[in-house]
């Protein structure tokens, strides 16, 4: 008796299933007045005529039975080509190469490490501020007064007497969360952070062909953070990276003066609010007054209170490493 053995596997990525998950029927929205339809909006059930026509629709997927092996995926958004499409015609248009982070990683261009770990709700009550994922939005980190740490938590998370961060460091959720590849960058003062262990930080060591303001400028591009949609997949009620994002393709500067040039905006911004930062920090420090814990953040409050009658000032180093 001979078996055949299946060759290919085919995924469908259909979006819509014509329900909402609440149960109630979903109908289509017309563009242009945003109205519903009356006609209901069934991806599924298209892609699954289309399919037994004969046809492939858009999104769906023909890979080898031995790569799925190889990759250890069976999710069909994992091989849904529509993520990869920005990104090659950004490429092509702008006549640049592509590089992975995987690519970076290896080179020695940039390094990745997680987050430290999660203090427990009865440990949320000090001066040092503790980051979950949800704290990372529009590029900045989001100081929550209800969730800071004390020095000595702190130090037990960091595994010593400081957080192993620094400034510039990007960062970015790596599972549970809606905002996976939306980045954040740290300001100089902020490093006395606790970070969660469900994210990736990013830090550029070596700034021959790219700094920091590039890189973000790269991780910003639409093109690059729709491909953080094919490799986030599900594990159990969760998003998750896995190794996967080593796979996220960016454009590969020609040179540090194109990089410079290119990313000249994000440079301006950043630097402009550090050292307005900087300003803020050396006058809170220097007046008499105890602030509420927002504030009191951007300095520790034992810091406030013991150099009350000195000045404070945060050098803004805009190529660390140099």
């Amino acid at each position: 008796m001979s078996i055949r053995v299946m060759d290919n596997v085919v995924f469908l990525n259909p979006k819509t299933c014509g329900i909402y998950k609440d149960g109630g029927t979903r109908y289509k929205t017309n563009p242009g007045t945003g109205r519903r339809t009356s006609e209901v909006d069934n991806e599924l059930i298209e892609h699954v005529n289309a399919f037994l026509s004969g046809k492939l629709p858009d999104g769906a997927a023909k890979v080898r039975l031995s790569e799925t092996f190889e990759r250890r995926v069976l999710a069909p958004t994992y091989y849904d080509s529509r993520y990869q499409e920005r990104i090659e015609k950004l490429l092509k248009d702008e006549k640049l190469e592509g590089i992975t982070i995987g690519e970076m990683k290896r080179k020695g261009l940039i390094a990745i490490r997680g987050g430290h770990g999660s203090p427990s709700n009865d440990q949320r009550s000090g001066t040092i501020p503790y980051l979950k994922v949800s704290d990372i939005r529009a590029l900045r980190i989001n100081i929550n007064p209800t969730n800071l740490v004390t020095e000595n938590v702190a130090r037990r998370f960091w595994r010593g007497s400081d957080s192993g961060l620094e400034a510039w460091d990007l960062l970015t959720p790596n599972r549970a969360s809606s905002n996976i590849g939306e980045f954040a960058v740290l300001l100089p003062g902020e490093e006395r952070v606790v970070i969660t262990k469900e994210v990736f930080i990013l830090r550029v060591t070596n700034s021959e062909l790219f700094d920091h303001f590039y890189l973000l400028w790269a991780l910003s591009l639409r093109a690059v953070r729709e491909q953080w949609r094919r490799i986030a997949l599900m594990q159990t009620n969760r998003e998750d990276c896995g190794t996967r994002f080593l796979e996220i393709i960016l454009p590969k500067a020609r040179n540090k003066a194109w990089a410079d040039k290119t990313s000249e905006p994000f440079r301006k911004y950043f630097t402009t609010i550090a050292r307005a930062k900087s300003s803020f920090i050396e006058s809170v420090n220097s007046d008499r007054f105890e602030h509420v814990a927002n504030v009191a953040t951007v300095l520790p409050l034992e810091a406030q209170e013991e150099n009350s009658s000195q000045e404070h000032t945060v050098v803004v180093n805009e190529n660390p490493g140099k």
